[in-house]
C-alpha cells in the first residue's frame, strides 16, 4: 500500500510540473486569460508579471505597473477585456482580446507570447 501511494505522489508531481497534462495552446490561453483579468481588475503589477524581461525592458521604463496605468488611463473604469483566439505552434502564439468599455464598440488587441524557460510570457502587444 505504501508503494502505491509513492507512486501515486510521484504521478502527481509529473503532472503538476508538466502543467497538468494542458497543451502549449491551454497554456497560452491561460496567460491571455490572466491578462485580460488583470487589465479588466486594473491590476497593473499583475499584468507587469506576464510579460516577459525583454518586453519590459523594450517599455523603457523603471515603473512597469505605473507605466501600464498610464498608458490605459483613458479607460473609464469599466473596462471589461476578453479573450476571443489564442493560436500556439512550437515556442511561439499569439492571441486576440477584445476590450469593451461603457463607450461604443470593442477595441480588439493582439498579444504576442513566447515560451521562456517553459512558461508563456507576453512578448507583445499590438
Amino acid at each position: 500500500m505504501r508503494h502505491t501511494l509513492t507512486a501515486l505522489a510521484c504521478l502527481v508531481a509529473l503532472a503538476a510540473a508538466a502543467g497538468c497534462g494542458e497543451s502549449e495552446q491551454e497554456q497560452a490561453r491561460e496567460v491571455a486569460q490572466d491578462y485580460a483579468e488583470a487589465r479588466t481588475d486594473g491590476d497593473y503589477a499583475a499584468v507587469c508579471e506576464l510579460f516577459s524581461e525583454s518586453f519590459v525592458a523594450e517599455l523603457q521604463t523603471d515603473d512597469c505597473p505605473a507605466f501600464i496605468q498610464e498608458q490605459t488611463a483613458g479607460a473609464d473604469g469599466d473596462e471589461e477585456v476578453e479573450v476571443v483566439d489564442v493560436r500556439a505552434s512550437g515556442d511561439m502564439a499569439t492571441a486576440d482580446l477584445d476590450i469593451s468599455s461603457g463607450s461604443g464598440g470593442p477595441t480588439r488587441i493582439g498579444l504576442s507570447m513566447e515560451l521562456e524557460d517553459g512558461e508563456w510570457r507576453i512578448t507583445g502587444l499590438q
